[in-house]
């Protein structure tokens, strides 16, 4: 085994980042994390919340040494889904899944400051956004250049864990993510003002399909989330009436507009929202051909692999990623060997994600979702794993 490099710059604290900084700590490997967030408050209640699967998030989480306070804010219940259509017609209703144990709940932001927390104090550089990535020819090292005016010398590796629209990765692959067709416009409805509508969203997820719409309902641990999505033109989340609303009341009322021959129940979800947000789906084109030499630059996460939401598996390869990637920095096996992992990873939930988007927003979508839902435990345990909608990964 080669000695693990001294210079690691990690770039975006998100979820993968942050995992692995902590992995790297528990194994004395040194490193630096550069995030463009101002501190860590602006993200302590982003997104809604995820299922961590056994093979791939919670396997993460043992690798990072919080599995056990990872349990502790679970919520197993958090597994329940409800499937209507537009009319309010009930077509899958499982309030125990079986499955609690593989998939519990947790909020993003509560996974996040779990993670946070674990990092020595000062461990993350908050305010640092990449401007310039350069490389020594002589020397093979890399520069990192941050419009905070910081710049960070003799970088052995690179690891791009800024998301989806990553600076890091077009050193190494030129895609970009495509737009899916769909945008979702994302509410958050106060529980303690709505308890009305507790028995339509349940303990988990309720999704209604119908028309090429959705309307997708996730309760969280303090509140719900919901998304409504449409299938749009990609100028629409700028150029629409929806996106050039100046208030929430008019943004909320001119989607009212779209779902306007949906159950009146069903309406209200919309009609409570407050602090609207427009979340165009998109996703990178599978990467089928592995690179044979990453040049001491690695993606991880959204960086390398944005997949739709409808596979569930947005946070969980991007926990996976760093549970792979710190095991082969700390102990200084050839980065090729993470690249084939995550790669191949990142392929297979792409490809599956693509389909049952496709599939959530086609004909008859509630009954045939549903389908999936209702084949014998046995069976489709695996299919239900990669099948069930989780909320947004950003």
């Amino acid at each position: 085994m080669s000695t693990p490099p001294r210079n690691i710059a990690i770039v975006g604290a998100g979820l993968g980042g942050l995992l692995l900084a902590r992995i790297l700590q528990l194994q004395n490997v040194s490193f630096t994390i550069y995030e463009s967030d101002a501190d860590a408050s602006l993200r302590a209640s982003f997104g809604g919340s995820l299922d961590l699967k056994y093979d791939t998030g919670q396997r993460a989480m043992h690798a990072a040494g919080l599995h056990a306070e990872f349990l502790k804010l679970a919520r197993p219940e958090g597994e329940q889904m409800r499937i209507l259509d537009k009319t309010g017609k009930i077509y899958h209703d499982v309030t125990e899944t079986g499955a609690s144990f593989y998939n519990p709940e947790i909020d993003r932001g509560q996974l996040r400051t779990l993670i946070l927390d674990s990092l020595t104090p000062g461990t993350v550089q908050w305010g640092h956004k990449v401007t310039a990535v350069r490389k020594d020819a002589n020397s093979g090292k890399y520069t990192i250049e941050f419009a905070s005016g910081v710049t960070a010398e003799d970088v052995d590796i690179v690891v791009g864990a800024d998301g989806a629209w990553s600076r890091v990765r077009p050193l190494v692959w030129d895609a970009k993510p495509i737009y899916s067709g769909i945008t979702f416009l994302e509410t958050k409805i106060d529980m303690a003002k709505n308890a009305h509508l507790s028995a339509l969203i349940g303990k988990g997820t309720m999704t209604a399909l119908s028309d090429g719409k959705g309307l997708l309902a996730q309760l969280n641990s303090t509140h719900a989330i919901l998304y409504s999505a449409l299938r749009v033109p990609e100028e629409w989340q700028k150029t629409s009436a929806v996106a050039q609303a100046q208030t929430t009341a008019e943004k909320l009322a001119l989607m009212l507009e779209e779902f306007g021959d949906w159950h009146e129940e069903l309406r209200e979800l919309l009609r409570v929202g407050e602090n609207p947000i427009m979340r165009p789906i998109y996703a990178l084109p599978p990467d089928s051909l592995p690179r044979a030499k990453t040049d001491n630059i690695v993606l991880l996460g959204d960086s390398a692999h944005v997949v739709s939401p409808f596979g569930g598996d947005g946070a969980n390869l991007a926990m996976a990623d760093a549970a792979d990637l710190g095991k082969i920095l700390a102990s200084g096996e050839p980065l090729e060997k993470y690249e084939k992992l995550m790669r191949e990873r990142g392929n297979a939930s792409g490809e599956d994600a693509a389909r049952m988007l496709e599939v959530f927003f086609g004909d008859n979508a509630a009954a045939v979702v549903a389908k999936f839902f209702d084949l014998p435990w046995g069976a489709a345990f695996l299919l239900k794993i990669r099948l069930y909608f989780q909320s947004l990964f950003w």
